[in-house]
């Protein structure tokens, strides 16, 4: 099946396997503008880019690579809390969820075709909502969140804990990512992938 933004689906695919911010949900913005809030109130001059590249980490492990890096002196707990409530304010302010409808019309699609999953950097209550928002969180087997895993992307626990929850072959499943990390955890996990922005 080939899709109006490009991308081909062969009949060997056996399930879907899907990111969530930037990927199905246009909300990376959003988690930007909470960390640079968050690291102002901090005193820590966290930038856009630092997030851009180290998409697909959960907060707390990301506050403490980027403290590591830049030698940092931070509370993660204390951090990780206001940067969740900070990222809850910002989306409540920025209105109804966007939805990126060329991945989203993927999804469609193949809804009750497939099986399918969410393997995402988020904590579950922000995943949960983000789905809720756009109106699809049931058309997932299962959501894979920062809370679900021992190890982030690009770790390829996220993406295998969704392929052995629907019984799939990990090479018979295919990924959307929009994150590096992601996608090294795909490759980790052998699951081949596609990278979304090369057709957004």
């Amino acid at each position: 099946m080939k899709f109006d933004c490009g991308i081909e689906i062969g009949d060997q695919v056996k399930a879907l396997l899907f990111d969530l911010d930037g990927t199905l949900v246009d909300n990376m913005q959003l988690h930007i503008d909470a960390w640079v809030q968050t690291g102002s109130h901090f005193g820590l001059p966290i930038t856009a880019e630092m997030i851009q590249i180290n998409a697909g980490i959960p907060t707390r492990q990301l506050i403490v690579k980027l403290a590591a890096e830049n030698g940092w002196t931070i509370d993660t707990d204390d951090f990780t809390k206001l940067k969740q409530s900070t990222y809850r304010e910002v989306k409540a302010n920025a209105g109804p969820i966007q939805k990126i409808e060329p991945i989203i019309e993927i999804a469609r699609y193949y809804h009750g075709k497939l099986p399918m999953t969410i393997g995402t950097g988020s904590s579950r209550p922000n995943a949960i909502a983000a789905l809720t928002d756009a109106g699809i969180l049931d058309w997932f087997d299962i959501v894979v969140s920062a809370d679900d895993v021992d190890y982030p992307k690009p770790h390829a626990e996220v993406w295998l804990k969704g392929t052995d929850f629907i019984g799939v072959n990990p090479k018979d499943c295919l990924v959307f990512e929009d994150g590096e990390k992601g996608m090294e955890a795909a490759d980790a996990a052998g699951i081949p992938w596609v990278d979304v922005r090369e057709y957004l």
